[in-house]
């Protein structure tokens, strides 16, 4: 979600699942986006699996769009070590991986970790 603040538009995977219910920037709206931050705040929490669903099934919305199914466990393996919140598990390795693809997609932009 932070591809505007980068580039200035929507990438365009997000374009084509969300269609005419993504807002639309002018150029000059682009513009302004385009690099409008310092730093990025990063709150991190949990990982999960994820897998590619063939359709939307439902009303189509924004937890549809992405065609994902996520989960926390496979074959009933929980993806890190459980926590007392029940959607939440010690997943170091996500964290690490968030921020290398951050550096890479973002051209290394400055991140704080706010919440983990």
């Amino acid at each position: 979600f932070i591809n505007p603040l980068v580039y200035g538009d929507y990438p365009r995977t997000m374009q084509s699942l969300v269609g005419n219910r993504l807002p639309k920037f002018t150029k000059e709206q682009s513009a302004m986006l385009k690099g409008s931050f310092d730093y990025l705040g990063l709150n991190y929490y949990t990982g999960n699996y994820a897998a590619h669903i063939l359709s939307r099934s439902g009303n189509i919305s924004s937890t549809t769009d992405n065609m994902v199914r996520l989960s926390t466990e496979i074959k009933g393996v929980p993806i890190g070590k459980p926590t007392g919140v029940s959607i939440f598990f010690v997943y170091p390795k996500g964290l690490h991986d968030l921020l290398i693809y951050t550096k890479e997609r973002y051209n290394n932009p400055t991140i704080y970790i706010t919440e983990n």
